[in-house]
């Protein structure tokens, strides 16, 4: 089992244990509003957790998408790092609205950069959101991404069309920054 530790948390590979309260995490209206009402669902959710378990399973791995746990044990959440090719990966990161602003969401999300330039060689790392979802860009832009593009109108759900930014850093921005150890 993958493990990814920091001060505040722990990164590890879902189990199906984690399912009831991952189902319970995504069910949160405000954690819904930025996701379309199909990637909302129990179901969802339900085949999210088994995607991961399954995805950590597979050799060579490419995909991991790991659960945010406190260190009372409690799962918070979960953030992934997602091999595109050999110098690109997308990363995402979700928490339960508990945890907004406790600097959880910065940690785990730094965590997973950090192990994504340093342990898997990755060239380029960027994350993708709605427009509208300013915590997540705020985000990428305190750990060193930058905008490179707007995608208007590309998405269209609860009725109404979204505009996508696209925010990435490459190793030698990480390595300037310097990798945090968290």
């Amino acid at each position: 089992m993958l493990t990814i530790s920091t001060t505040m948390l722990l990164l590890r590979d879902f189990t199906p244990a984690d399912l009831n309260e991952y189902k319970n995490l995504r069910n949160d209206e405000k954690f819904q509003r930025f996701y379309s009402e199909e990637d909302s669902s129990a179901e969802k959710s339900e085949y999210l957790l088994n995607l991961f378990i399954q995805q950590s399973k597979e050799q060579p791995r490419r995909k991991f998408q790991l659960a945010v746990v406190s260190r009372a044990g409690e799962l918070m959440g979960s953030c992934g790092i997602r091999l595109e090719d050999t110098a690109n990966a997308s990363v995402g990161c979700e928490l339960g609205r508990r945890w907004h602003g406790t600097g959880a969401a910065r940690q785990a999300a730094q965590a997973i950069i950090d192990f994504g330039f340093s342990t898997l060689e990755i060239q380029r790392i960027y994350a993708e959101t709605i427009a509208g979802n300013k915590a997540a860009i705020n985000l990428c832009k305190s750990l060193g991404m930058h905008i490179e593009a707007e995608r208007i109108n590309d998405q269209f759900f609860k009725g109404t069309s979204w505009n996508t930014i696209v925010l990435a850093m490459n190793k030698n921005d990480w390595r300037n920054k310097g990798p945090a150890h968290v």
